[in-house]
């Protein structure tokens, strides 16, 4: 891969996707800056630079973009990957939880688009991670579901508004086998069909050689995803599958 010096911005690489990605990349020869809530877990390299944020806060992203810049001297790709989800019923108003979540899958994202474009107006590459529950959202995650959703539906609009020089790729990774199922334990069911973190950090890797407006780095929810165009009733039906299991899992949880 032609990756040696290409300046590159990533949140959330502690952990899961991210830490593939940041592996990959340092491996590739980029240089790399981190912005995460935890970077004391992250080994040190040459190409790496490490800053403690959180993206729930305006001015730890302000700082993370205009240092990144002082150090690079530009962002050539910036890989909104930092996010979290919820596995629960949605019961008790809890405005600060709703607000948490939005904050870190949504308006994270967002606002370092509005920023990016007035620190770089020549352009980046800008990256962000999804859910494939964006298009299939499921019990059990309905606040996670409505964050992505949110997500998908800004870029959709956005590209047609960016300046020419900027590209905007959204991935729609499914279940990934990352540690909010680890911390979780068996309890929690992994929706089917799940992969592999380093899977979809290939395929994010991938695209910023051949950028691309979308990445579905499951073939089989690709798949699924046409098929329940022809056939409408699939997703409903998987829809009740995961319910029933979201409806033991509680169960299971209250006993």
């Amino acid at each position: 891969m032609k990756l040696e010096s290409k300046k590159v911005v990533i949140t959330g690489a502690s952990s899961g996707i991210g830490k593939e990605i940041l592996s990959l990349l340092l491996a590739e020869g980029a240089l790399v800056v981190v912005g995460d809530l935890n970077p004391e877990t992250i080994s040190d390299h040459p190409n790496l630079r490490k800053y403690k944020i959180d993206v729930s806060k305006t001015s730890d992203i302000d700082r993370l973009l205009e240092e990144s810049i002082e150090i690079l001297d530009k962002i050539d790709v910036f890989i909104a990957n930092a996010g979290f989800a919820y596995y629960e019923k949605i019961q008790k108003e809890d405005w600060s939880r709703i607000k948490n979540i939005f904050s870190v899958n949504v308006f994270a994202p967002i606002y370092t688009i509005q920023k990016l474009i007035n620190l770089q107006p020549k352009g980046v590459h800008i990256i962000i991670t999804a859910s494939g529950m964006a298009h299939l959202p499921l019990p059990g995650y309905a606040l996670y579901s409505a964050t992505k959703s949110a997500v998908h539906s800004f870029a959709e609009a956005f590209r047609y508004e960016m300046n020419k020089n900027f590209k905007l790729t959204v991935v729609y990774p499914i279940a990934t086998k990352t540690k909010f199922f680890e911390q979780a334990g068996n309890s929690v069911p992994i929706p089917w069909p799940a992969q592999e973190p380093s899977q979809v950090a290939k395929k994010i890797v991938k695209v910023i050689l051949r950028p691309r407006r979308t990445v579905y780095p499951s073939f089989r929810f690709k798949c699924l995803l046409v098929l329940n165009r022809f056939f409408p009733f699939l997703f409903p039906i998987y829809r009740l599958w995961q319910n029933i299991l979201f409806q033991k899992w509680q169960k299971r949880k209250e006993s």
